[in-house]
């Protein structure tokens, strides 16, 4: 980076930090702001999942009836009131890991077919969603504090690292 630009760095390490304290003091609207992105994100998955379905050689009716699912959720999420998208989203993420879990698990068997250790992992990755999905559904208020939490560490961590290296680079 030019050292003319540098500040650019110590900027973005101040506003993210900023961000992830913003997070951290105000879950409820994160969560609000979560439930938008991870509407457009399922939204995103589902049409490319229903994609894969119409031009795959082989038509597996889970990947179709998973992206289907998917883009039913983004709606819902899209269309949801503010106490719905802050109280749920919880339960949105825990059904959606749950539901891909069940998928990968189903399509595993029929990956085994043809590669046994691609299905394997499926296997594995599939279990791991399913039991995912149940522990959130379990603690939905954990799961959106988790969740937000996470990311407002992880703007943290990325301003301070910023910050790092604008020191880094008038050093240099």
């Amino acid at each position: 980076m030019s050292k003319k630009l540098s500040w650019l760095s110590i900027l973005a390490g101040v506003l993210s930090i900023l961000a992830g304290f913003y997070l951290m003091a105000n879950p409820a609207l994160s969560l609000l702001s979560f439930a938008f992105l991870f509407a457009l994100i399922f939204l995103v998955n589902g049409i490319s999942e229903i994609i894969k379905y119409f031009s795959a050689d082989e038509k597996r009716g889970w990947d179709l009836f998973n992206g289907v699912m998917t883009v039913l959720l983004s709606f819902w999420l899209f269309s949801g009131s503010f106490l719905e998208k802050v109280t749920f989203i919880p339960f949105i993420f825990a059904f959606w890991a749950l539901f891909t879990g069940i998928s990968k698990t189903i399509m595993s068997f029929q990956v085994k077919k043809v590669d046994k250790k691609l299905g394997n992992t499926l296997l594995w990755t599939g279990i791991l969603g399913i039991i995912a999905g149940i522990i959130m559904m379990g603690h939905p208020l954990m799961t959106g504090i988790f969740v937000t939490y996470t990311i407002a560490f992880v703007f943290i961590y990325q301003g301070i690292v910023s910050i790092i290296l604008y020191f880094k680079s008038k050093k240099a």
